[in-house]
């Protein structure tokens, strides 16, 4: 099946130009380098995004530290509990 297909697609290059069957690959080409162009960017973009999360997140944590230490300070197994758990993260 796979042989007829090909030789299918053989006999309706054959019957089109061969200058057509170049300028129909070299804009392919074109289109196919625009869009790894614009997945490179997006990819960059993405990278960017989930470093400025992580910065956000880490500020968020340590904040979050800190309010809980203020408010437990009277409770030493709550201080060191959340001590473990920011060494953690």
């Amino acid at each position: 099946q796979y042989q007829e297909e090909i030789q299918e697609l053989n006999e309706v290059a054959r019957h089109r130009p061969r200058s057509t069957l170049v300028m129909g690959i070299q804009q392919e080409n074109r289109q196919i380098r625009e869009l790894q162009q614009e997945n490179k960017e997006l990819r960059t973009s993405l990278e960017e995004h989930q470093s400025a999360l992580e910065l956000i997140m880490s500020k968020y944590r340590e904040q979050m530290f800190r309010l809980l230490m203020a408010s437990k300070k009277d409770d030493p197994s709550v201080i060191t509990k959340l001590k473990e758990q920011h060494s953690k993260v």
